[in-house]
């Protein structure tokens, strides 16, 4: 997906992508990533959260919106350090 996102950031589209496995997805470079501490099948939020999941898609649109670099990264709070 990392390279997906890179190839669209280069015809003008914007991405972000949200991923549950930093390692790997990092590794490609996406254009902007959010990091969240869910399940893999989970990725924009937990079944039945719907302020987890619209939490997510804020935060996705804020990075969107406000990056200022190539590379930006949002991680939960908990992963923050």
């Amino acid at each position: 997906m990392s390279l997906i996102a890179r190839g669209l950031e280069s015809a003008g589209i914007p991405t972000a992508l949200v991923s549950v496995m930093p390692p790997l997805s990092s590794a490609a470079r996406p254009p902007r990533q959010l990091i969240r501490r869910l399940n893999i099948g989970a990725t924009v939020g937990r079944p039945g959260d719907v302020a987890g999941q619209k939490d997510t898609l804020r935060r996705m649109v804020a990075l969107i919106e406000d990056a200022a670099a190539f590379g930006a990264v949002d991680k939960d709070a908990k992963d923050a350090s």
